[in-house]
This record gives C-alpha cells, structure tokens and sequence, in this order.
C-alpha cells in the first residue's frame, strides 16, 4: 500500500506533464527529439510502475536502442511483437519510438489514452470491414519515410506463458513498404528471475484495475527480446513472416504455442480481415 503513496500521484504528474509536452512542446521541436521526449517519458512512466526494462539482444540482430534516431532512407522497420500488458507500449517506446497499430478502446483510458494517439498510435476500429486496410497504408506510410511502427500479431493479451496465433494482417504494411520486421519478445519476471504475474492485463481486467496491481508490486523485470531481422523479399507472404516471427519469439523465451483463438478475437477478426 506505501508503494502506491507515491507510484500513483507521480504516476498521475507524469501523465499531465506528458499532455503538457505532446500538446505544446512537440509541435515545436523535429522527430529526432520528439523521439527522445517520449523515449525518456516511456522509461520514466515504467519506473513509476516499478518496472526495470532490460534489452536482451540474440545474436545476429539489430538492438532497439540503437535504432533510435535514424530516420533516413530505408530505416523504416515493422516490430511485431508478444502481448502480455498495457506496458508493452511504453517498454518498446523507452527503446525504440514507434508508432503502434492498437484497439481503439485504448484511446479512451484516462490521460493514457490521449498521450499516446498523440504519439502516434494508429487506432483500429474493430467491427469496421475496412478499418484495417486503412491502417496497413498509414503504417505503410511510416515505414517508407523512414519512421518505425510496430503491432502485436496476437489481437489481444496472453497471460505471457503461451503464445496465441500470430495474424499477418498488418505484416502487409512493411511488405508493402520493403522494410525489415523485427520479432521482439516481451517477458515479466521478478527480480529472482521467475516469471511475473503484476503486469497481466487479460480477461477482463481493466486499466485501472492492472494500474492498482502494479504499483502495488515491489518490483518487476520487463525483458524486451530483440531478434534478427525478417528481410523483405520478392513473393514473401505476410503469413509465412507472421508464423517465423512466432516461432522466433516462442523459441527465444521458450513459450508454448497456443492454437487457440479467443472468440473475442475471432468475432472481431470476422469483421475485419481474413489473417
């Protein structure tokens, strides 16, 4: 309970001093320190959840942190990624900056939700037919003016152990921009290393209700996992770069793969876009 005395009310004054930048400082300063600002914001937000973020880089592949501030010519790249928490955002932000295709309910959490469609979260209206082609075009945009973007393959939240479906509807945005897509994995573990429950956002968990489990926690280890590259080729199927990035994550953090989708998910999957 001590811990929240403090988590929550910095956690509250972060959020506004956040609106204070993303509303009057950003139009004022280029993307090379935008990205600073919402790179040091993000890791700030997480240390007020208790949480460390720790880079772990496999042989072969290019670190997140060192792809911060590169915005040339053929440095777009998509990052596809596991799904365990309302923190994954901002663990990958602190990194590396980019720009999230995520459900539209988020832009409606308190103060959160707001700061990061003015980040530069591209919104999905689940329920929408189209909703998604509009969005593959939009990231597709990113990615050739040389910015990041980044999805989370799975539509929705595990509880970290196992890996649900990776869908490719959005891997078509890199393939239509020729931009690399990077497997990154996401793990919670305590500092003794075992695997940790403070940071689940699934079911029918809310916001503020993982927000109270968090701050609430003495501490807490968020891995990001950074893995080689999947390169665009002539004929690569967004299918094919969805199930290796999958396999890629589920071998890196040895995680059981999980067939099973959510009926949540499939009903809106329906209504959408064939994976």
């Amino acid at each position: 309970m001590l811990r929240r005395l403090w988590r929550i009310p910095a956690l509250v004054a972060l959020l506004l001093g956040g609106l204070f930048t993303v509303f009057v400082v950003f139009p004022l300063v280029g993307p090379g320190r935008r990205e600073w600002l919402i790179a040091t914001w993000s890791r700030m937000l997480v240390g007020c959840c208790g949480a460390v973020i720790v880079e772990r880089v496999a042989p072969g592949a290019e670190a997140l942190s060192a792809m911060r501030g590169r915005h040339g010519p053929g440095d777009g790249r998509l990052l596809l990624s596991n799904h365990v928490s309302w923190l994954d955002i901002f663990a990958i932000d602190s990194l590396a900056p980019a720009s999230f295709a995520a459900k539209a309910e988020i832009a409606s959490w308190p103060l959160a939700g707001t700061l990061v469609g003015r980040a530069g979260t591209v919104f999905i209206e689940r329920g929408r037919r189209h909703a998604v082609h509009g969005v593959i075009q939009r990231m597709g945009e990113k990615m050739q003016a040389g910015l990041r973007a980044a999805v989370f393959p799975e539509g929705t939240t595990s509880d970290g152990r196992r890996l649900l479906p990776f869908h490719g509807n959005l891997v078509q945005a890199a393939l239509n921009a020729d931009a690399p897509m990077v497997p990154v994995g996401i793990r919670y573990v305590d500092p003794d290393g075992e695997p940790s429950h403070a940071a689940m956002f699934v079911g029918d968990t809310t916001f503020l209700q993982s927000l109270w489990t968090i701050t609430g926690h003495p501490r807490v280890i968020v891995e990001v996992h950074v893995m080689p590259a999947i390169l665009p080729a002539p004929g690569l199927k967004r299918q094919l770069v969805a199930r290796q990035a999958r396999e890629a994550i589920a071998l890196r953090l040895g995680l059981e793969l999980d067939d099973t989708v959510p009926e949540t998910l499939r009903a809106a999957l329906g209504a959408t876009t064939a994976p």
